[in-house]
């Protein structure tokens, strides 16, 4: 049951990685209000009659994350069939749900709040970055149970002793969890006020006259070069990363922080192309799995059997 419990739960996160992809392209085309001021129903329907293409990227968000959550609830069923009763398993997939259901409660204050279409506000701004940190909260608490159940299969796991404390890792979580929210602002700047060129939107970065927002931009490339930089020198010098069991991880991890790199200055240089910040919001996920599964091997490691 152990395996098929494994093999349903990666399924699920794949899915939820999905449906938060297709998020950055309702923020990206202004589809937030494809369904209007409407949650749960859309436009006042249940099915849209005549959807115009916003409301059409809109329903289909909310369909997938629908339907993703009733996924994370199925999690926490297969953990209890799979699973004793007191296993970090069932804990872990319990706590992934209740980040699933903040999410929606985000997803549905951003448009019961009216804070989409062309809204600039500072509480946008806080939504937003607040989404982003929260969707990476909901995938590492599916990534947690996923590292529990995997090594429920090579022998007795419980938290709480000898514990070690991987500072560096649990630093560069914490970063990665501040470049993303910047980013997530970023982003939406970028959607709100497009730029004809880099050189234009560079002006408009130091221009102390610009929208908020605009200059805000410079901070997270900055942050970005900073964290990239403790990443990469985590990887490739700190113990944590020279086991055997942490050598698939380090791979990813080192792989990630590359493409991650190229696709901000590529997207910089192109001024942001949707497909861009599509493949910008996954690479940043795909790095911060590998990073959660580093940092519970680290922390647990006098408690696991050696490989």
């Amino acid at each position: 049951m152990v395996e098929g419990f494994l093999r349903y739960g990666w399924t699920t996160l794949a899915v939820t990685l999905l449906v938060i992809v297709w998020g950055a392209v309702v923020r990206a085309t202004g589809s937030g209000a494809g369904c209007g001021s409407h949650w749960p129903l859309c436009n006042g329907s249940v099915v849209p009659l005549e959807p115009t293409v916003a409301t059409l990227i809109e329903f289909v968000h909310r369909i997938t994350s629908g339907a993703v959550m009733l996924m994370a609830v199925w999690l926490v069923v297969a953990a209890r069939r799979a699973f004793p009763e007191g296993s970090q398993v069932r804990r872990w997939a319990w706590i992934s749900l209740m980040f699933m259901l903040i999410e929606a409660a985000i997803g549905a204050g951003i448009v019961l709040l009216e804070l989409v279409a062309d809204n600039a506000s500072a509480m946008r701004a806080v939504y937003v970055g607040g989404h982003l940190v929260n969707t990476l909260l909901l995938v590492g608490a599916m990534t947690t149970t996923l590292w529990w159940a995997h090594n429920s299969s090579r022998g007795s796991l419980r938290a709480g002793t000898s514990w070690a404390t991987p500072l560096g890792l649990t630093l560069c979580l914490v970063g990665m969890l501040v470049v993303a929210s910047t980013g997530a602002v970023v982003a939406l700047g970028d959607t709100l006020f497009p730029h004809a060129s880099l050189a234009e939107g560079i002006a408009a970065d130091f221009d102390p006259t610009s929208h908020f927002l605009i200059r805000l931009r410079i901070w997270h490339p900055i942050a970005a070069v900073v964290l990239a930089s403790g990443v990469l020198w985590l990887t490739w010098l700190s113990p944590i990363f020279q086991r055997d069991d942490q050598r698939t991880p380090r791979r990813l991890v080192i792989a990630a922080v590359f493409v991650q790199s190229a696709l901000g200055v590529i997207n910089l240089l192109l001024l942001a192309p949707l497909a861009l910040q599509m493949a910008h919001l996954l690479v940043s996920n795909l790095l911060w799995i590998p990073m959660v599964w580093a940092w519970w091997t680290a922390r647990m490691r006098d408690n696991m059997p050696r490989a």
